[in-house]
């Protein structure tokens, strides 16, 4: 009898150091990563891709660049002491602060939006990472801190998105210096719960919901807006994975979204990627991908994006879908790498370089892009056709061209979000690639709303891929008839051979009644001040300093082609364009360019166009390669044989 005691002693005894043991071994909370991963992340940091951006964590000025979730991931990793107090040190300071966002609720219920998403998150991630650093009483006041200025405030404004119609108001805090002002907001709680707040408010509660504890009084309040949450922001994710605010925008909506899933999935068990299909984001992100000597990680800046994926969010949706192409463009074509990418990143997917097969994409946002490939010297050809969007601008029909590393056809990336601003014009048709009609655009609003949408929308009317070319039409009339009620058609079509290489585009523009004057603009990227124009009455040349994009134009009633810059003062930049214009009034007009992209030495090709009433003739002649194209313009949409291409 005593022996067995002693042996139910014994193995009762063994339990428990155990259970001891392995709690030791790991974070109180392991939102994201427990310390037995920890031999893993550290390993990935000494890896060839990852070496250089992990010494810049190391090498920071911590002096002046104060980032809570650096220095306590840092402590996690190493156990750097001095990181560790240093992350300890900002959390104190976020502490004092009288709330963690600057948007109101009737003037004084603190709104939880952007940055108390970020914070939110952040509090929590460095509480689980540092928490042997903090006293008992600092722990008590952190959590208190993260339910009253972080799971509140975002509850309140997931609730306000989910019942607009109780919101009393929401506004600014004006005492924070930054904000700016926007007349109407009254529809905000319906704008913000369709975009990318929603998912960083969602992340980063959910972080501060765990952090809290199951034992919290309102973690079923919290859990349940969250999940409802969540399958209302993926709604926002269409059947081919792209996103309407563009690639930028995505990654900051993934980096909180992947924060909800994994910490759902390490708390819960539920498994929420097959929910949407953030695979076709990859492939999304690779339609998009624009690397030029500028951006290297560039993605087409349709509206105000203009980055592609971090790395951290392809190398999350590589693991958890195993797939050995979103490993590729993770490790070859990210903007860049935070710290989860040395958690999320799992060596043992296979890297799969992506097919050639899919260079000319559809998505169903109505945006279109051809590509020679993924490189910098590639050729892109991408035009935004489609409804309106968040963060759009007024840019229907607009084309964005890429070539030898550089943006010869460019949009403007990320102008002002005051619309109070002079730069708020960069928003506008006029600073775009569209044409303008009596030196028109097509519908856009002033900032009564802020960023939201525009009423504008165009339509991909017809697309396809024939041998030695692709080619497509967008049809952009609601958009400019939002404007001028009397305009008829407004259609842009599009040629792109990609073996020669060279772009034909082809405007058709209709009146029902009064005369216009039809413009097609194309913009120079001047951004660093290494971009120029020159024309001729018929063409003109845009020089960069890589590459240049030669083009002769011809036009029903003829055109002439002219040079200028945005009304613009210069503190804003100088934005120098091209002006096809037709010479004289008419209710209905063609233009028509063809545009060869050539590297900086490369000698001009001879492009010539012909027309015959309603018929057209284009001839090109580059190097050993020839180009003839018959175009009939006879209705709305023109149609075109390929003669010649050789």
């Amino acid at each position: 009898m005593r022996k067995h005691l002693f042996t139910t002693f014994f193995i009762s005894l063994v339990i428990c150091l155990l259970t001891q043991q392995s709690q030791a071994d790991e974070f109180p909370l392991n939102l994201m990563f427990s310390k037995k991963d920890v031999p893993r992340i550290q390993a990935n940091t000494q890896l060839p891709m990852f070496k250089e951006y992990w010494q810049s964590l190391l090498d920071a000025d911590v002096n002046k660049d104060h980032n809570i979730l650096r220095e306590a991931f840092i402590y996690a990793i190493t156990g750097d002491r001095k990181r560790g107090d240093l992350a300890r040190q900002e959390m104190l300071e976020v502490l004092k602060k009288k709330r963690w966002d600057y948007f109101l609720e009737d003037g004084k219920h603190t709104l939880g939006f952007l940055r108390a998403g970020r914070t939110t998150a952040w509090m929590s991630l460095a509480y689980d990472w540092i928490y042997d650093l903090l006293s008992p009483k600092e722990r008590a006041e952190i959590l208190k801190q993260i339910k009253e200025k972080g799971c509140e405030p975002c509850y309140l404004a997931l609730y306000g998105m989910r019942h607009p119609e109780t919101v009393k108001g929401w506004g600014f805090d004006t005492e924070f210096e930054d904000h700016y002002e926007v007349p109407d907001m009254s529809r905000w709680p319906v704008i913000l719960g369709h975009n990318n707040f929603r998912a960083v408010i969602s992340g980063g509660m959910a972080l501060g919901m765990f952090a809290l504890g199951e034992q919290d009084d309102r973690f079923n309040d919290y859990f349940e807006i969250l999940m409802d949450s969540y399958y209302r922001f993926i709604k926002l994710i269409n059947a081919d994975g792209s996103y309407d605010e563009g690639m930028s925008y995505c990654n900051y909506a993934m980096t909180y979204l992947i924060y909800f899933m994994e910490v759902m999935q390490r708390k819960t068990g539920d498994d929420l990627f097959d929910a949407a299909n953030y695979l076709g984001m990859i492939d999304c992100n690779l339609a998009l991908f624009l690397p030029h000597h500028l951006e290297p990680a560039g993605s087409v800046n349709f509206g105000d994006a203009g980055n592609s994926l971090n790395s951290a969010v392809s190398f999350w949706i590589a693991k958890k879908s195993r797939d050995g192409v979103a490993q590729y463009v993770a490790m070859n074509y990210p903007q860049g790498h935070d710290i989860f990418s040395l958690v999320y990143y799992d060596s043992t997917v296979k890297p799969i370089l992506p097919s050639d097969k899919d260079y000319f994409r559809l998505l169903e946002l109505d945006w279109i892009t051809t590509r020679t490939g993924y490189g910098m010297d590639d050729l892109v050809v991408a035009m935004r056709s489609g409804p309106p969007s968040n963060h759009e601008h007024a840019d229907r029909n607009s084309i964005i061209l890429k070539f030898g590393g550089e943006l010869l056809l460019t949009d403007t990336k990320h102008p002002t979000y005051d619309p109070n601003s002079p730069g708020w014009f960069l928003r506008t048709s006029p600073a775009h690639n569209a044409v303008l009609i009596d030196g028109k655009g097509h519908q856009y609003h002033k900032g009564e709303e802020g960023t939201n949408a525009s009423k504008a929308s165009a339509k991909i009317v017809r697309f396809g891929e024939r041998q030695s070319y692709v080619f497509w039409a967008s049809d952009a009339t609601p958009a400019y008839a939002l404007i001028d009620e009397d305009v008829q058609s407004v259609t842009r079509t599009v040629l792109v051979f990609d073996e020669i290489p060279c772009l034909i585009v082809l405007d058709k523009l209709m009146k029902k009644q009064n005369p216009s004057i039809f413009t097609a603009r194309w913009h120079i990227e001047n951004s660093d001040k290494k971009g120029k124009g020159t024309f001729d009455k018929n063409s003109f040349i845009i020089f960069r300093p890589h590459a240049r994009l030669y083009s002769v134009c011809a036009g029903s009633p003829e055109i002439q082609v002219d040079s200028d810059f945005l009304p613009l003062p210069e503190s804003f930049g100088v934005f120098p364009f091209i002006d096809v214009t037709s010479t004289q009034l008419a209710r209905e007009a063609f233009i028509v360019m063809a545009a060869t992209p050539l590297d900086r030495n490369e000698s001009l090709p001879k492009i010539k166009i012909e027309n015959n009433k309603d018929q057209w003739t284009i001839y090109l002649t580059k190097n050993n390669q020839k180009l003839k194209i018959l175009v009939l313009d006879r209705d709305e949409l023109p149609e075109f044989e390929i003669i010649e291409v050789k």
